[in-house]
């Protein structure tokens, strides 16, 4: 299970792990992400060599940000002020029934805020396995109150960080969970050599390429980052393309104004996923210091400039990036700005000591470790398949719940098929895994009267 973020740090986290579990792993992804179903895309596609081999299944499930809930009047006043109005328990009783409908041995969360639902969901299945994927690295200052559930798990996972060594928050020190090695999708997936991968993404052959992969918009204004980028690429490197990454849950407006418009030629990779088995494609990169794209990037080997963000609560990526940089595996940007540091990137020496040094990092390896780790503790647990719900209580006044049906203007359907104009679109959807029994269906049914009220 996956909290929603802000990027795809969590999914690719989940999905490494169970591409590296043995065949034994029946895995499904339960996320709360608004890029599960792009994930799921590029399973069917075979965009994600191995997945569909594994059988891997994927079910969307709304977060309490979703904007099917009420989004003015009343309802939504009420919601704000109360926001755990209904959805923990919408929550804990997708997940019971999720469970139900699987034989669930074993529920890993990757997310920074194990919710109340979740949370209520280990209450009533004590006898399935629960673990905690918690990322490391969290700022100075950031509310760390929620790390007291972590003895509410039977394991909690710590991903290794290759900048972990300035850790300076709540994390550092800390005891309660098993490390690993760092955790990324290019420890999984084949690499696609340089002349593959550049057809794939439709970028020439015979020129140097710079990836900018703003991410979720860490980089604060991307177009404004951009426009530094391929000013300086233009003067000092006029052969070069910059390639700029486009994900459908972080939209931006770089290359719109045209190939070579205001700069250095662009190519925009739009919403490319796993863009970790096309690294091979580029010659140096300028990116955040999320932990994806540190990890895959220089295990991959890619010269990178990290530019950390400073909007996350509590990512601390101007850690990761110092701790990194302190390594020699990349640069960061200095007191002298963003344009210089692109310019000593474009420098060949420059960036063949990058590779060198990232030559030397650890192997991302964590996702087999975590998958031994997750089946060895499912082993040890005994799930009952009868679902389990409370029953619901009675109605609060007001009902705040969303109108659905006739009259309402708004549907809501069950399917088990969704794509990411689904997710985004303004009907509710209730996503079910392929081929869902039909007391799994009934249960559905019933668990959506938590958030919508059929008019």
């Amino acid at each position: 299970m996956t909290s929603n973020g802000v990027g795809m740090g969590h999914l690719s986290r989940q999905l490494t792990t169970a591409l590296s579990g043995t065949r034994r792993m029946d895995a499904v992804l339960f996320s709360l992400s608004g890029a599960l179903p792009r994930v799921a895309a590029a399973d069917r596609s075979g965009e994600l060599a191995g997945a569909r081999a594994r059988g891997i299944r994927y079910e969307y499930c709304p977060s309490r940000e979703s904007g099917w809930l009420p989004a003015g009047g009343w309802r939504r006043a009420l919601r704000t002020r109360y926001r755990s109005y209904r959805w923990h328990p919408y929550l804990r009783d997708r997940l019971v029934s999720l469970a139900a409908e699987t034989g669930a041995s074993a529920v890993v969360f990757d997310g920074v805020v194990p919710y109340a639902g979740l949370l209520g969901a280990r209450e009533i299945m004590p006898e399935v396995g629960f673990v905690w994927m918690r990322r490391g690295l969290w700022r100075p200052g950031s509310p760390s109150g929620q790390l007291a559930a972590s003895a509410r798990f039977d394991l909690v996972v710590q991903p290794g960080d290759l900048g972990g060594a300035a850790d300076r928050g709540p994390l550092a020190g800390r005891t309660d969970a098993v490390r690993v090695p760092p955790v990324s999708l290019t420890d999984v997936l084949p690499p696609s050599t340089r002349e593959e991968a550049r057809a794939v993404l439709g970028l020439p052959q015979d020129r140097p390429v710079l990836l900018l992969a703003p991410g979720s918009g860490a980089l604060g204004s991307v177009e404004e980052a951009a426009a530094v980028v391929r000013r300086v690429v233009a003067e000092r490197g006029p052969e070069w393309v910059v390639a700029v990454t486009r994900q459908s849950i972080a939209q931006h407006a770089v290359g719109e104004d045209g190939s070579g418009a205001g700069g250095a030629e662009v190519v925009v990779l739009d919403d490319v996923y796993p863009l970790a088995a096309h690294l091979a494609a580029f010659d140096a990169a300028v990116g955040a210091a999320g932990y994806n794209s540190v990890h895959e990037l220089l295990a991959a080997g890619v010269p990178t400039l990290l530019v950390p963000s400073v909007h996350h609560v509590t990512d601390d990526q101007e850690a990761r990036a110092a701790g990194v940089a302190a390594r020699g595996a990349a640069l960061l940007a200095g007191d002298d700005g963003l344009g210089s540091a692109v310019a000593r990137l474009l420098d060949p020496d420059v960036r063949a000591g990058l590779r060198a040094a990232c030559a030397a990092l650890e192997r991302p390896t964590g996702g087999r470790e975590t998958a031994d780790l997750v089946v060895d503790l499912a082993r040890r647990s005994r799930h009952t398949r009868q679902p389990v719900l409370r029953p619901e209580p009675p109605r609060p006044v007001p009902d705040a719940r969303t109108p659905v049906g006739p009259g309402t203007g708004v549907e809501l359907r069950l399917t088990e098929e969704v794509e990411v104009a689904d997710v985004r679109g303004p009907d509710p959807v209730e996503h079910l895994l392929p081929g869902s029994s039909p007391g799994y269906r009934a249960a559905r049914e019933r668990t959506a009267g938590w958030l919508y009220r059929r008019a």
